[in-house]
Parts: structure tokens; C-alpha cells; sequence
């Protein structure tokens, strides 16, 4: 079931418009946390990150039989939809491929700062501004698709708690920074192994020689999960464009690589869940 609720919420995220706010907007989660605990502290912890999941962990527990089955798709499903965003990353780096096309740089850039929260590209128009602002932009895409993958991973592994425990204990990282060790431990903890499954989905579907290369060393350092996602899909997608090739257009054609090489990591995350799916329990 948590399988058919992953593929369902993966196919909503692909659709237009006629989301209601709640689950749109980007600071969803830190307005949840912040209405549970004005302050930080780690009781404030516990009531708006440790509660919350514990309840769902549980409920979802209980759930069973046919109609527990199509309360999981629906509950499950809404929960998933709320937790990473009812607007799809591959849809939103779609729409900025488009406007690379057609070179409207002014359009390009605003899509990413609504879609990925970039800087302007208009403001560095030299070839090594426009290349350090697409290197920037990649970055930020698959850093966003490796959150996607780590939810997935947890929802597939020990169900919704645990994704809402990982997605929630993020938030409140990004709201309470400056008392957070305990948190950003926990942080790091939830995100090592889905960071590591998805370096291995990047090298199989990338250059595998190249990615394997890049992360020797750094393969099981614990604090280095989003630095190690970035270089392996740098070093999946191969060498670099042709340097006779104007920097804007050579950006294009890397993030448009870059899509197409998520969404194989993508399938690989979801054979996996599969496989998951069918393991006996």
C-alpha cells in the first residue's frame, strides 16, 4: 500500500494548479512547528517534532484490513503530499528547460528563483557568472530530489513516522539554528543512508567509473550527505560540455542532462520500494 501511495502522490505532483495554501507553500512545515512551539528548547522539540510523529507512526500502525487500507492511501497520501510539496521538481525544472530554450534569461531566472530560490542570472551576464549560477542552480535540484529520495526512502522502510520525523526535525533545523545540535545530529543520521542509496541509484544510471572515483573518501564520512549528493551527480553526468559552446547554452544542455539523469535515479528508487514492497515480512 505504501508503495501505491508513493506512486499516486508522485503522479498528483505532475498536475497544475488548484492546490489549496496549506499545502503549497514552502515554509508549510516551519509554520506547523512554529504554531506547536513558539520557542525553542528541546521540550519544544519533542512537542513539535517527536509527538506529532510518534502519533502518526501509530496510527498508521493501527490501520489494517480493507478499510484501513483506503484510509493509509488517502491519509497516507495527503501526508506524503504535505511533506514534499504538491509541486513536482522534475515539473518546475521542465518549465525552466522551456525558457532556456527559447534563451529568455530574464524569464529563466525568475522561474528559478520562485522554483529553487537562485539568485538573479541577469546581475553576472559574463560566462563564468552564467556558469557559476547554473552550477548553482544544479546544485539546489538535486539537493531538492535527494530530500524527494529520503522521504521516499523512510516512507518505503519504517513508514510515514519516520518521514515525518525526518522532514519535521529539517524544519525545525531551519527554524530554531542556533540551539539545534541534538536536531542536527538527527539530521544527519536520517539523511546518511538514503544519501548514500541514492549516490549508488546516480552511478547506475550515470558513469559509474566516474561517480566511484569522485566519492572514494568520502563515501562514509557522516557529515557530508548533500556534499556527497552534488558530487556524484556532477560526476554522473561525465565530462564537461564543449568549451567552444556560449556558457548560457552549455547550462542549458547540463541541467537538462541532469533532469533526465534524477529521473533515472528516480525509477531506481522506486524498483527498490517495489522490491521492498514484495519482501516478506
Amino acid at each position: 500500500m505504501k508503495l501505491l501511495v508513493i506512486l499516486l502522490v508522485l503522479a498528483l505532483r505532475r498536475r497544475d494548479g488548484g492546490w489549496p495554501l496549506w499545502l503549497t507553500r514552502e515554509e508549510r512545515h516551519q509554520r506547523f512547528i512554529d504554531r506547536l512551539s513558539p520557542g525553542g528548547g528541546a521540550l519544544a522539540w519533542w512537542l513539535a517534532v517527536a509527538l506529532p510523529t510518534l502519533l502518526v507512526a501509530l496510527l498508521f500502525s493501527w490501520l489494517c484490513g480493507l478499510a484501513g487500507a483506503l484510509l493509509t492511501l488517502l491519509l497516507g497520501g495527503v501526508l506524503l503530499l504535505w511533506l514534499i510539496g504538491v509541486e513536482s521538481e522534475f515539473r518546475r525544472m521542465d518549465t525552466l528547460l522551456v525558457r532556456g530554450r527559447m534563451n529568455d534569461r530574464d524569464a529563466l531566472a525568475g522561474s528559478a528563483a520562485r522554483a529553487f530560490d537562485t539568485g538573479p542570472l541577469t546581475a553576472t551576464p559574463d560566462a563564468d557568472g552564467e556558469r557559476a549560477w547554473f552550477n548553482d542552480l544544479a546544485d539546489r535540484f538535486v539537493l531538492r530530489a535527494g530530500d524527494l529520495f529520503a522521504v521516499l526512502f523512510w516512507v518505503t522502510v519504517l513508514g510515514f513516522g519516520a518521514a515525518l520525523l525526518f522532514v519535521l526535525n529539517r524544519a525545525w533545523l531551519r527554524r530554531h539554528p542556533e540551539d539545534s545540535d541534538w536536531a542536527r545530529s538527527l539530521d544527519i543520521a536520517l539523511a546518511w543512508i538514503p544519501a548514500r542509496l541514492t549516490t549508488l541509484a546516480l552511478a547506475l544510471v550515470g558513469h559509474f567509473g566516474m561517480v566511484a572515483q569522485a566519492v572514494s573518501g568520502r563515501i562514509w564520512r557522516l557529515d557530508d550527505s548533500r556534499g556527497l549528493l552534488t558530487l556524484a551527480a556532477d560526476a554522473a553526468l561525465g565530462g564537461d560540455a564543449d568549451s567552444d559552446e556560449p556558457a548560457f547554452q552549455a547550462g542549458v544542455n547540463r541541467l537538462e542532462g541532469l533532469q533526465e539523469l534524477m529521473l533515472r535515479a528516480l525509477a531506481v528508487w522506486l524498483i527498490f520500494a517495489a522490491l521492498w514492497a514484495v519482501l516478506p515480512t
